[in-house]
């Protein structure tokens, strides 16, 4: 992986449960070809693979067990990620269902005590969903340059933009290169 597109800012934090499992995989995987006799090359590669299988998906229902607990997960960036993007979109919603109340008031919907009632809810919970997504960091997003949008160049009369390849300028008519 380049470290061009390589975000991950957070240290590596040594063993994992993973790293158990496989390790259990592969020494069962060594041991039962150790114990195999007169056994075909491609038969020991199948056994093989398949103890070394059972050791992942050991790995897998010990990820399963835990987060059916909720106390891990494998990509905490990512859930991360995930919960800002509903959080937002919840307050979003809530933000839109005030305006909508407010309007419903002013178009004698909604009595003044439901409106008393419900607003006191709603930016009760706007103001939480705003105090949780500013404890929640932000993840940076690097963003490639477009390659495929031409360059802008300036003109030496007027200082209209103009496309790299332009022979003349779009505002003035002005000859930008000779070719």
């Amino acid at each position: 992986m380049s470290s061009e597109i390589s975000t991950d800012s957070r240290p590596t934090t040594g063993f994992q449960p993973w790293h158990l499992y496989v390790l259990l995989g592969l020494a069962g995987a060594t041991v039962a070809v150790w114990r195999a006799t007169d056994t075909q090359p491609a038969a020991l590669l199948l056994l093989s693979a398949a103890a070394v299988a059972a050791g992942l998906v050991a790995a897998a229902v010990h990820y399963a067990i835990l987060a059916f607990q909720g106390r891990a997960t494998l990509d905490d960036e990512a859930l991360d990620q995930r919960t800002r993007r509903a959080l937002e979109q919840e307050k979003t919603m809530v933000l839109r269902s005030i305006k909508e109340l407010e309007f419903d008031r002013a178009m004698g919907k909604v009595s003044d005590v439901d409106f008393a009632e419900i607003d006191a809810r709603l930016r009760a919970r706007a103001v939480a969903l705003m105090a949780q997504l500013d404890a929640t960091p932000v993840a940076p997003v690097q963003v490639a340059p477009a390659t495929d949008a031409p360059a802008v160049g300036r003109c030496p009369q007027c200082g209209g933009a103009n496309d790299d390849d332009a022979r003349f300028c779009k505002s003035c008519g002005q000859r930008l290169r000779d070719e």
